[in-house]
């Protein structure tokens, strides 16, 4: 099956710290590290600020937020590669969590040094321009999803998306798709946890049948 991710190939081997590394940057040692976090551990959640941006070096996050009645629900899943966190351009409204779904190991970037270095050198703001825009893409893709009224095409959709293998911060192999819980699914594609669980009880949707 042909995936729905646009292609970026440019921009795919592009390695920020690399990039920053090479051009002997001045403070890097001083405003990145490295952190690991447990399964299940939150990296942050509201009411705490952070004043850090984030990259999953192994590992994989969930981020959501909080219904009016305090519930947790999933908006995206972000993998090895991917950078997250509060850039502070929202005036305080930003409440997003970020939780760990494996032992993931993330490297940590000073806010105020991470968008001096991307506004500082045009291959890297050109390159956050391309992730920026990739994301963007993505986020639209899932909200045309919401609208599918077939669960058959919003659970396929899933798949395509996250039918495939990432280490953890040991270096154990895990899929994906299967680390996310039918809440996970019904959040991501607009369906209800049951509507979920009645597909799956249905043998409709096993990840034998996954294409990949």
């Amino acid at each position: 099956m042909k995936s729905i991710r646009p292609d970026l190939r440019e921009y795919e081997d592009f390695s920020l710290f690399k990039y920053l590394n090479q051009k002997n940057v001045d403070e890097l040692d001083e405003k990145v590290f490295e952190v690991i976090f447990k399964k299940n551990d939150y990296l942050y959640e509201p009411p705490k600020v952070e004043n850090f941006v984030y990259e999953i070096i192994s590992g994989v996050v969930k981020l959501g937020g909080y219904s009016e009645k305090g519930e947790e629900y999933t908006y995206d899943i972000l993998h090895t590669g991917e950078f997250f966190g509060n850039l502070m351009y929202l005036n305080g409204q930003f409440s997003e969590f970020a939780r760990a779904l494996i032992d993931v190991k993330v490297r940590v970037y000073d806010l105020c040094f991470f968008k001096k270095e991307i506004k500082r050198h045009p291959i890297s703001a050109e390159w956050f321009f391309a992730y920026l825009t990739k994301r963007w893409y993505m986020a639209e893709k899932k909200l045309c999803k919401v609208n599918e009224r077939s669960i058959s095409d919003k659970l396929n959709f899933l798949k395509t998306i996250y039918n495939f293998k990432v280490l953890d911060s040991k270096g154990k192999e895990h899929n994906v798709y299967s680390l996310l819980t039918q809440k996970d699914k019904g959040d991501l594609i607009g369906a209800t946890r049951q509507t979920i669980a009645n597909a799956l009880k249905n043998n409709q949707f096993t990840l034998d049948k996954i294409p990949g």
